[in-house]
């Protein structure tokens, strides 16, 4: 990893889905860079594992337990995580659920289901941390309307299934087409307090999900493990799968001051997988 020193020292860095996956290898390279990583988590088994071991790297890191799919929840972790740290500077909406299901087969169990986490949680988080972001700002600046710097980032975590519609996973490509239209409008809704918000999307990365969409695949069609991965890897134009730190890095340029002027974008990180 090319971690730049201190590049985020200091910053109050809210992380869902922190525990494993693109989620860990982010919070690991904000720590290595100086920020306090808010590790929410709604695994109990990686939560508090993932905030010590970011601790152990970097800044003050703090484990909090949360279901991002209930509101009430995501509101008191915004005031206590303000109450601790004394305010929030960065979001990173990267909690997310996935499930094959073919078009006739899919129930709306479990299209609630998926759209509860990927879709709802995702924005009521964004819309939860962007008020509180918007309270911190001076009043002289709010009422001027610009400022010469960010007073917040805000990182929507997508999926190149948003490109386009996916026959085999239609729930999953329109909760991950809506976050690119979430954070187009929050990006603009935001814009007159200079707060950033931008997406990533990443095509195969090796993580926990894509292990289990591995499994799934061979079970349904008779395949060796890890022989469907290798099909999807092939048809990449660079012939390789991503890594959870490219994504991660992607993360701390936009959350960097290098990143001020970026707003409203959605970056493929895919190997050349989507051209738009």
């Amino acid at each position: 990893m090319n971690i730049v020193p201190e590049r985020l020292k200091d910053k109050v860095a809210i992380i869902t889905g922190a525990g494993q996956g693109i989620g860990f290898a982010t919070g690991e390279r904000f720590a290595r860079e100086g920020a306090h990583v808010i590790v929410a988590e709604i695994n109990p088994d990686t939560v508090y594992k993932a905030a010590e071991h970011f601790s152990s790297v970097g800044a003050e890191a703090f484990a909090y337990p949360i279901d991002v799919g209930e509101t009430d929840q995501i509101e008191h972790m915004v005031k206590d995580v303000t109450a601790r740290f004394g305010g929030i500077d960065i979001l990173i909406n990267n909690a997310g659920v996935s499930k094959k299901a073919s078009f006739f087969e899919l129930t709306p169990v479990e299209w609630d289901w998926l759209q509860r986490v990927n879709q709802r949680g995702l924005f009521f988080c964004l819309q939860a941390v962007a008020r509180q972001m918007v309270s911190q700002i001076p009043e002289a600046i709010r009422q001027a309307g610009s400022s010469p710097h960010s007073n917040g980032k805000i990182i929507n975590l997508s999926s190149i299934a948003g490109r386009k519609g996916r026959a085999d996973a239609m729930h999953y490509s329109v909760s991950k087409s809506a976050v690119i239209t979430i954070t187009q409008g929050a990006a603009m809704a935001l814009a007159p307090y200079n707060i950033n918000v931008n997406a990533i999307c990443p095509s195969v990365i090796p993580t926990p999900m894509w292990d289990e969409l591995d499994r799934v695949q061979a079970e349904a069609y008779g395949l060796a493990r890890g022989e469907w991965l290798q099909k999807r890897v092939a048809r990449i134009p660079l012939k390789r799968a991503g890594t959870v730190e490219e994504i991660a890095a992607m993360c701390s340029f936009l959350c960097s001051d290098e990143g001020d002027y970026i707003t409203g974008q959605t970056f493929n990180v895919d190997g050349g997988s989507e051209l738009n």
